[in-house]
């Protein structure tokens, strides 16, 4: 019995509840016979049914149904209940009533089938609703039965009772195939086992039955052309025999080894205390015992190459060492490797470490930059004081340039390159480059009488010429003389040895009269962790750094050298055109002001006070914000009179970006331009910059946010 609708008063709900639960009664003492219990579950375990229904006589009676007949009844008035307790308590059936406020059986059950803990739990729906539409939509959700109300004992417990027998046998047969799939498995290893056993059997009896020729023949096949030097020796250390490779590799003729002792023999005759090591090895290994070992030999035109070398004694069935077999393999490339490895691990932690330092490190530069030009703009260029203030914004430019060129190598920033006059850096960097190379290198510039204007970036230059000055200075370790050379060349039809396309270059070319390089050294200077330099005085990047940065810049270097003549760089960096040149040089004309209204928002208060310093001299009105909340809150107070913002991007509260949006929301769409010293990682997280945005780096010139603003208020 049951009751569907509304919920009825509660003496009406009472008096059902009595009726049915006497019903029952009666229906005992007549001698009913009772549906037997459920075999579904073991006689260890009651089987486990939650009733899930939001009226508690229907509770009540689907309990006392079922825990008549040894069911254990887990309960729950809702359907968001009734999924939580459903994957905690892992029933074995569920019975779910259909017409439940908030959310309905139908949900209920798709959210079951959703999870994978309760996906394979059968579902029996209980409704008063008989029509077929709506079994259909019960059993789309994903329930496997119907109990129609009002509620017929025998009914709902045979179809309990089917279900869960339904399950034990579904998980049966599930855990035997599983099982099944298990001996499957373990048969096809046996048998590939005995397979390959079979095939090593076959293999044995076709080698056993191969001629005594056949058999020396692919036995010298092997011994020649194995990777690595191997060879065969008495357990005296007297060499037998020797393989092709390691023949190749020594350069010598097989019969000058064969017949020697192995410490004696073309590969070590010259290293004494090699000889010597190589000596206990032999008797360790006549012994009976295996050795391993590391050496290094270093030859006359190339650089230290490392061995994995071993010596096996072969015994015969008596246990006595009959023959040594002595193997040698070239591990230089793994040792690199590794080397490579440790060293891109510490670039790798310069890099965060130089990322992490990189805002607080750029507000500073702003600062002293930023400060510096002003008073540059107000002692004036003729100012005996002006030398000194030159020295100081030029020192902070490169520390500006080095951070830059620093996470760029480490690829966590991005640099907008423009238009830069060749010679102009040249001559710029000079004084910095006698510092680097010493008072005993002659340093010499010769400068085109062109203007060679490329479109770069001016410290990506100044990368270069630093890289290349270091390593001239390495290789001129008793002084010399240091070339710098600019030159203007065009290039009319493609060659082979000219990887670029036709069209006019400018030539930077950077002479040392060092030691020079052989052939094999040239051939790989660019690549990274390379170095010829001795532990600790040289990481193999500086080359690869400008490698990188050359082909960035879609260029070519070329290197000449000769060992005790000089090397000879050449760098081809196609000229800007005339375009791109007029704009670099109109971008060091004088700005021009305005009488706009500007809102600044900026967390760093010396940055904050350079900048305000800045516009307001060049007539700008400025309003200040300390962070986003107050720059959105400045902005509604003085939302007709402000025409532009200047937002940092990592602020307090709210971002640059975030300041935006609520101040685009709620007004109209104002320029804006994103200023901040955070790598281009950072940024890229915080979404900047966005269409239509302009974005200022940090550390910055007067002469960099004026010309920045004009161009967004233009």
């Amino acid at each position: 019995m049951g009751y569907a609708g509304k919920t009825p008063p509660v003496s009406i709900r009472e008096d059902i509840f009595m009726a049915e639960a006497e019903a029952l009664s009666a229906a005992r003492q007549e001698g009913s016979q009772p549906v037997p219990r459920s075999t579904a579950e073991s006689p260890e375990r009651p089987p486990v049914v939650l009733v899930i229904d939001d009226d508690p006589h229907n509770l009540a009676i689907m309990s006392y149904f079922l825990q008549g007949y040894h069911y254990t009844v887990l309960a729950a008035e809702d359907g968001e209940s009734g999924v939580q307790r459903a994957a905690y308590a892992r029933p074995d059936l569920i019975l779910l009533d259909v017409m439940m406020p908030g959310m309905d059986g139908y949900q209920t059950c798709r959210r079951l089938k959703e999870q994978d803990a309760t996906r394979e739990i059968p579902v029996i729906c209980m409704t008063a609703l008989a029509e077929t539409g709506n079994k259909l939509k019960g059993f789309e959700a994903g329930a496997v039965d119907y109990v129609t109300k009002p509620y017929q004992r025998e009914e709902v417990l045979a179809r309990v009772d089917v279900h869960l027998r339904l399950r034990r046998t579904t998980r049966e047969l599930q855990e035997a195939r599983d099982l099944l799939e298990v001996r499957v498995e373990e048969r096809t290893r046996e048998l590939e086992t005995l397979n390959r056993q079979l095939e090593r059997e076959v293999a044995e009896h076709r080698r056993t039955g191969e001629a005594l020729r056949g058999s020396e023949r692919n036995f010298q096949a092997i011994f020649d052309n194995a990777f690595q030097h191997m060879g065969l020796m008495t357990p005296e250390g007297t060499i037998l025999a020797c393989n092709r490779t390691a023949v190749a590799f020594s350069g010598c003729d097989e019969r000058e080894a064969v017949g020697k002792a192995l410490w004696e023999s073309p590969w070590l005759n010259d290293d004494p205390q090699m000889q010597e090591q190589v000596k206990e090895a032999v008797a360790k290994a006549a012994a009976g015992s295996f050795v391993r070992f590391e050496v290094t030999r270093r030859y006359p035109d190339e650089l230290s190459r490392h061995f994995d070398f071993s010596i096996k004694p072969v015994k015969d069935e008596k246990g006595r060492v009959v023959l040594l077999i002595p193997e040698g393999r070239d591990i230089t490339d793994n040792r690199n490797l590794a080397e490579q490895l440790r060293q891109s691990q510490k670039m790798e932690a310069i890099g965060t470490l130089a990322g992490g330092i990189a805002h607080d490190f750029n507000n500073i530069l702003t600062a002293i930059m930023g400060f510096g030009s002003l008073l540059g703009m107000k002692i004036g260029e003729d100012s005996p004081l002006m030398e000194y203030l030159s020295e100081i914004l030029s020192a902070s430019e490169r520390a500006a340039n080095l951070t830059n060129s620093l996470l760029a190598f480490s690829r966590i920033d991005v640099v907008e390159p423009g238009a830069v006059q060749l010679n102009e850096t040249v001559r710029k960097i000079e004084k910095f480059l006698l510092r680097i190379i010493g008072e005993d290198i002659e340093l010499t510039t010769e400068l085109s009488e062109q203007e060679l204007v490329i479109c770069s970036h001016r410290g990506h230059l100044e990368q270069i010429l630093m890289n290349l000055a270091t390593n001239a200075r390495d290789a001129m370790c008793n002084g010399g003389k240091l070339v710098i050379r600019t030159e203007r060349v065009e290039i009319s039809e493609p060659s082979p040895a000219f990887e670029l396309g036709p069209g006019s270059y400018a030539v930077l070319s950077v002479s040392d009269t060092g030691e020079g390089m052989a052939e094999p050294v040239r051939q790989r200077i660019f690549e990274p962790f390379f170095t010829t330099k001795e532990v600790g005085k040289g990481t193999g990047l500086g080359l690869a750094i400008v490698y990188g940065i050359i082909q960035q810049h879609e260029g070519q270097i070329k290197v000449f050298s000769e060992p005790g003549v000089g090397t000879t760089f050449k760098i081809f960096l196609r000229l800007a055109t005339p375009e791109t040149a007029t704009r670099g040089a109109a971008g060091f004309l004088p700005v021009e002001g305005g009488t706009e209204t500007i809102l600044l928002a900026e967390d760093d208060s010396e940055v904050m006070r350079f900048l305000t310093r800045t516009l307001s001299e060049k007539g700008y009105t400025v309003i200040e914000s300390c962070d986003g909340e107050e720059a959105v809150r400045q902005f509604q107070a003085h939302r007709d009179e402000i025409d532009l913002l200047i937002l940092d991007v990592v602020m307090p509260r709210l971002n640059g970006r975030q300041a935006y949006q609520q101040i685009c929301q709620s007004h109209r769409k104002v320029p804006v331009i994103y200023s901040s010293g955070y790598t281009g990682d950072i940024i890229d997280q915080k979404g900047i910059p966005e269409d239509g945005a302009l974005f200022l780096a940090k550390p910055m010139t007067p002469h960099d946010l004026l010309k920045k603003v004009r161009a967004a208020l233009s």
